[in-house]
């Protein structure tokens, strides 16, 4: 069996688009009894069940709650919950009066990196390049990072003062985003092209063995979804 592994793990452009149409690539399939199923498999589930179910029973455990999100990055929950999970182990280290500020600085960078692409565009980048930026606080500064509140802003001028600006990575990288921007189009674009072939190519095998002649009369047969689209 085929592990999948998983966007943090991403080095390439290519892993990172196979890994995108592992999950949302639909397939179809005919039942025997005429009903056709079409689906994409979705997110990798946790021990069987879709993960947003299977983190309801560990959200309360700010360790296992930040390794099930990254599990499931660049979903848009994924760095929420992460961001929380971080925010709950800050909380904790400030009652304790103990350090936090990798926790923090963590934290900023967890933001600066989703704000480089939303959902759609960022799990085709490779992780590995998104994460080697130079995201600093002092580039990126907090107020642009929707990934950020108010508190999350009073923490980090606390410890680090005012930054001499505030972006985001989209911004700070506007060159590199429209090479992705356009080398995506590019995939997608080819890639429905393959579909389509794909499609016809099937439908062209099913009308060749559709008609060839059988001198023995054979019962109705039920039709299937192709046969209802194109009247046969």
């Amino acid at each position: 069996m085929t592990v999948q592994i998983l966007w943090v793990d991403t080095t390439t452009n290519e892993e990172a688009r196979a890994l995108d149409r592992t999950i949302w690539d639909f397939s179809t399939r005919e039942e025997p009894d005429g009903t056709i199923i079409t689906q994409a498999p979705g997110p990798a589930p946790e021990n069987g069940e879709f993960w947003s179910h299977a983190f309801d029973r560990i959200k309360d455990d700010p360790d296992q709650r930040y390794a099930m999100a990254r599990r499931h990055l660049p979903l848009p929950a994924a760095w929420r919950e992460m961001a929380i999970a971080l925010r709950t182990k800050i909380r904790a280290a400030r009652r304790e009066k103990v350090g936090y500020e990798d926790l923090l600085r963590e934290l900023h960078h967890l933001a600066a990196m989703a704000s480089y692409a939303g959902y759609g565009i960022i799990q085709r980048v490779p992780y590995a390049r998104v994460a080697a930026l130079d995201l600093s606080y002092d580039r990126v500064g907090f107020d642009q990072l929707l990934l950020l509140g108010a508190t999350d802003g009073k923490w980090m001028r606390e410890l680090w003062g005012e930054p001499s600006a505030h972006n985001t990575a989209a911004v700070l990288y506007a060159a590199m985003l429209a090479a992705d921007l356009k080398r995506i189009d590019a995939d997608k674009e080819r890639e429905d092209a393959e579909r389509m072939d794909l499609l016809f190519g099937e439908l062209s095998s099913k009308t060749r063995v559709e008609s060839r002649p059988d001198p023995q009369p054979l019962p109705p047969k039920r039709r299937g979804l192709l046969g209802w689209l194109f009247g046969r």
